[in-house]
């Protein structure tokens, strides 16, 4: 008889990482939040901005190793860095205060990282559809979280995801899903160029695309099969997504599978995981590990063997919750 765990509180509190990574990032949280309104509330542009985080503190996964991914969104015809420079640099002292290390050198994200949301919503899967852009977009989605402009930033979620669903008219988000795999499919090829043209670290990336990255492409997919039995009106059906969007991946995993054998199985590993990249000295092992040291490593051999057994508790959970007619396995193959 599977047991059924009511709290979803209850049950991290017998994973102690993932507990302490997310009372951790909630306190930030809390604390960026009302530093960003004190040092926006005299702007004359102050409810133009929305200021979005992505990555570890999007998922709920934060530590003091922590970068912070975030971009700010600016409604208005006129440029950011010319109206903006006091705000910017407020902005700036606050993410810092809290968050010192830097985030990643790809312009994807941070300080220098200012657009207009609508272009969030142009070429959707189109050729001018860019990595950058389709990243954004994603994680906006999947895995986004507000620092500032709470009300904008669900107003934007909810016109984002009009964008995938307002041509839909059968029980499967198709369009969504499909863009859910492309970019999951597109973070696997651009780690390789990355370490092979760029030269970029490779150890800890290449496990964070086994377990974080794996995590939020899986959580994504949930939804989507969630919805497919989803009885109501096409402004339910949304309204519902956003509601499973808005919980962290984890919570969102085990809030539709509490009662999944596997589920208790997937927080095993994760919290595994998140345990072995917090202790400082593998950390630094794993982040100067190149490709070709990979099996010198006793540390990141250990994590890999328990990245494949993962992927596999991950596969059973899918096939444990939905039946084998359900819409989502063929989906995810065609």
């Amino acid at each position: 008889m599977r047991r059924r765990i009511v709290s979803y509180q209850a049950f991290i509190k017998t994973h102690a990482i993932i507990e302490n990574h997310q009372s951790y990032t909630s306190e930030q949280l809390v604390n960026i939040r009302r530093e960003l309104f004190d040092a926006l509330e005299s702007s004359d542009h102050k409810d133009k901005i929305t200021i979005v985080a992505t990555g570890s503190y999007g998922r709920g996964e934060a530590s003091e190793s922590s970068d912070i991914d975030f971009f700010i969104l600016f409604d208005s015809d006129e440029l950011a860095k010319e109206v903006l420079s006091t705000e910017l640099e407020n902005i700036k002292e606050v993410i810092k205060k809290h968050v010192p290390n830097d985030s990643g050198d790809t312009g994807t994200f941070g300080m220098d990282t200012t657009l207009d949301f609508k272009s969030l919503l142009k070429n959707i899967g189109g050729k001018d559809d860019s990595n950058i852009n389709m990243t954004r977009r994603m994680l906006f989605l999947l895995e986004g979280t507000w620092l500032y402009g709470l009300k904008r930033f669900e107003d934007y979620r909810k016109e984002l995801l009009t964008q995938y669903t307002k041509d839909n008219s059968g029980s499967l988000e198709r369009f969504l899903l499909n863009d859910i795999i492309r970019y999951y499919r597109t973070i696997a090829t651009d780690f390789q160029h990355k370490v092979s043209e760029k030269n970029k670290s490779w150890g800890l990336r290449n496990l964070k695309l086994r377990f974080s990255r794996k995590i939020l492409y899986f959580a994504g997919v949930v939804v989507i099969a969630e919805m497919v039995d989803f009885n109501g009106s096409k402004e339910e059906r949304s309204s519902e997504i956003i509601k499973l969007l808005n919980l962290a991946a984890l919570e969102r995993i085990f809030g539709i599978g509490k009662d999944q054998e596997q589920t208790a199985r997937i927080f095993e590993h994760y919290n595994n995981f998140l345990t072995q990249i917090s202790d400082p000295e593998k950390r630094a092992e794993l982040d100067g590990l190149t490709k070709d040291d990979r099996n010198t490593s006793a540390v990141y051999t250990a994590i890999r063997e328990d990245s494949r057994e993962f992927s596999r508790i991950l596969a059973r959970w899918l096939c444990e919750k939905y039946p084998d007619d359900h819409k989502i396995h063929n989906a995810l193959i065609f």
